[in-house]
């Protein structure tokens, strides 16, 4: 055996530094030449084969010629105003800026390219995106997450009928190599060479040749091991790919370090490290340099020293506490966005419902109106028209269920958007304390009083904020529960501005949960010492978030048009009113609301938006809840262009 291994050593030992087989500019120049195709392409099917030429011209072996690409076909939407074209580079931005290292920014341009494929309906391009996204995973080894990715990818290339895209299969295979699972990750890599054929200058073969050789290493087949990382390193040379040379030493290393050849697996892993240290792919030196390290440690404390600094400063630059957190908040929102797609296609069979209703309305109406001009030509058919008008007070009673929902539907966008902030907290300071704990273990045992003293008031402070911040979240989960619940019907005292503060929030959530380009300030004017008021809190609830919605919709579709001196604002003020009660007034500087229609406003089905927006029953509910249930008043002034105000008079004795 170790015969064998030092002969395989002594041949690939044999294919040194990167040649002139092909270099980056040739790539560039390639990839500029698919590109004019693509700019001139029409059919979406083939430009979303072009697409994936790009990456079999070798350009992801070069970060750097990703990043250049990536702008050019950024440019080139600009100009053409085409989705497609930015979809794709801001996915090759996001693959160069992985490749380089900056996980933060790869993700976040990896899930906007994502969310614009998908908008295209381009089936390819949408899962050639997912596919690009599910490496952020793979590389930082969340291998369950990573393989849902790549299964997700290869379902929108089954929808679109090209199989034959096999880029995630070979990813799965990466994927089950690095959990250990080794019959399933050669069970996706021999079906990747099989379905490959006779494509021979793809540079990804270097990663398929690489996993197969190391597949083999742990099965003991020798034969295999050689042929295919001699392949790996032969393809690696081809492309001048520094990434590819790299990744491929590293699995040869790993491959005699399990032999226990550790002479021979350092001797690779130097080479894994030299070849792209202190260049864009710094970041490839982590593993390799932290096994010097340790081969180091009872060698040479110089060489020992040396490595870990390679490594410590990758490490830092890949793994540090602030870059997990912020992956993990654009994890979060990727996953909300989701949701969102989600939430919106249930909203949408909801509006369709809420049309089928009001059409439903309609035509009983007009039927109640015959029979009631009949009866009086006719008394015998009086039972007919009080059948009738029995069926359109359900009808009604339905309609208005079914705006309640509606509206609850937005007040629970508005908390989820909400509630991550608090949950950030708890998750980020729990991060801290763990490490703090680390460092208090390590303390008491060199017996440093002071310095555990120090890291106990942390620990004190930050479990302090993870209390604060899980209140934060609990308080809303309650709101919500508060507004979800059907009325009892039973006035009792409330804090009217509590119930204002928390509207005011929810409403600029939900908003925020439809429009992710939406911003406004909002400001609260509370008066101190206002008193407890008896009333429905539910129902006062959905009346404050159904006025601050409108608010927001308003101020919004006027930031469209207004430019960029407009700065959208709601306010909510609180006073009493005179010695009869409270007052509490919304004011926006949207676009107003006309004169001319002023009066009809809280009419039944009357609205301003367009079709699909709105019923027409917010205002009107709105203002029976304000009159009916509880004595009191609900105006609205307002000028075109400048803004609206709405003031509800609650007074204090309203049963």
């Amino acid at each position: 055996m170790k015969k064998r291994l030092l002969s395989f050593l002594i041949c690939i030992g044999c294919i040194q530094g990167l040649g002139q087989s092909k270099s980056s500019v040739q790539v560039a120049a390639q990839c500029d030449s698919i590109l004019r195709l693509l700019l001139s392409e029409k059919d979406a099917i083939k430009k979303a084969d072009l697409n994936l030429a790009f990456y079999s011209a070798s350009i992801d072996g070069f970060p750097l010629q990703l990043i250049s690409l990536s702008q050019k076909l950024l440019d080139a939407s600009k100009k053409n105003n085409d989705r497609f074209l930015e979809s794709a580079g801001l996915s090759a931005a996001a693959q160069g800026y992985r490749l380089t290292g900056n996980y933060v920014k790869a993700l976040e341009y990896h899930s906007n390219a994502v969310a614009l494929a998908e908008a295209t309906g381009n089936k390819v391009l949408t899962g050639f995106a997912i596919n690009q996204l599910g490496h952020i995973y793979k590389d930082r080894y969340q291998n369950e997450k990573a393989l849902s990715v790549y299964k997700e990818s290869q379902q929108y290339f089954k929808a679109a009928g090209r199989e034959d895209i096999w880029y995630p299969e070979m990813n799965q295979g990466v994927v089950f190599y690095n959990m250990g699972n080794y019959d399933s990750a050669l069970y996706y890599t021999t079906k990747v060479i099989n379905n490959i054929g006779k494509v021979q200058n793809n540079s990804n073969l270097a990663v398929i040749y690489s996993t197969l050789g190391g597949l083999y290493s742990q099965k003991g087949n020798i034969d295999s091991v050689k042929k295919y990382f001699n392949l790996a390193l032969d393809h690696a040379n081809k492309v001048k790919s520094a990434r590819y040379l790299s990744t491929t030493y590293w699995a040869i290393a790993e491959h005699f370090k399990q032999n226990k050849q550790f002479d021979s697996s350092a001797s690779y892993f130097k080479k894994a490290v030299d070849i792209v240290a202190g260049s864009e792919m710094n970041n490839l030196v982590l593993n390799p340099a932290k096994e010097l390290t340790s081969y180091y440690q009872n060698i040479n404390a110089d060489s020992a020293v040396k490595y870990w600094k390679v490594y410590s400063a990758a490490n830092d630059s890949v793994n540090s506490i602030r870059i997990n957190q912020q992956i993990q908040m654009l994890t979060f929102e990727d996953e909300q966005r989701k949701k969102d797609i989600e939430h919106a296609k249930t909203a949408y069979q909801n509006k369709l419902r809420t049309g089928i209703l009001i059409g439903g309305l309609s035509a009983i109406l007009l039927i109640a109106l015959l029979l009631y001009r009949n009866n009086l030509q006719k008394q015998t058919t009086n039972k007919a028209l009080q059948k009738t008008l029995a069926d359109l007070k359900s009808t009604q009673a339905q309609l208005i269920q079914s705006e309640k929902m509606a509206s609850l539907g937005e007040l629970t966008a508005g908390i989820a958007h909400e509630i991550q902030n608090p949950l950030n907290f708890v998750n980020n300071f729990s991060e801290i304390n763990k490490e703090l704990l680390q460092e208090l273990n390590e303390a008491i045992i060199n017996a440093d009083t002071e310095e555990a003293k120090s890291l106990i008031t942390d620990l004190i402070n930050n479990e302090q904020k993870i209390n604060q911040h899980g209140k934060r979240a609990d308080s809303i989960v309650k709101g919500m529960l508060q507004h979800s619940r059907k009325s009892t019907g039973q006035k009792v005292p409330v804090d009217i501005n509590a119930v204002c503060d928390e509207c005011l929030r929810l409403s600029y959530h939900g908003m925020r949960a439809k429009d992710k380009s939406f911003n406004a300030t909002f400001e609260t004017h509370f008066y101190e010492a206002l008193p407890k008021i008896n009333i429905l809190q539910q129902e006062i609830g959905r009346v404050i978030i159904n006025l601050c919605s409108n608010a927001f919709y308003e101020v919004n579709k006027k930031r469209k048009t207004a430019g960029n001196n407009y700065q959208p604002m709601v306010s909510i003020t609180t006073s009493l009113w005179g010695n009869q009660g409270i007052e509490i007034k919304i004011h926006d500087n949207g676009l107003g609301i006309p004169q001319s229609i002023i009066d009809k406003i809280f009419q039944p089905f009357f609205t301003t938006k367009p079709t699909g927006e709105g019923t027409g029953l917010g205002l009107s509910m709105s203002y029976d809840i304000i009159t009916k249930s509880h004595n009191g008043k609900l105006q609205v002034t307002s000028q075109e262009n400048t803004g609206t105000s709405f003031t509800i008079n609650l007074p204090f004795q309203n049963a």
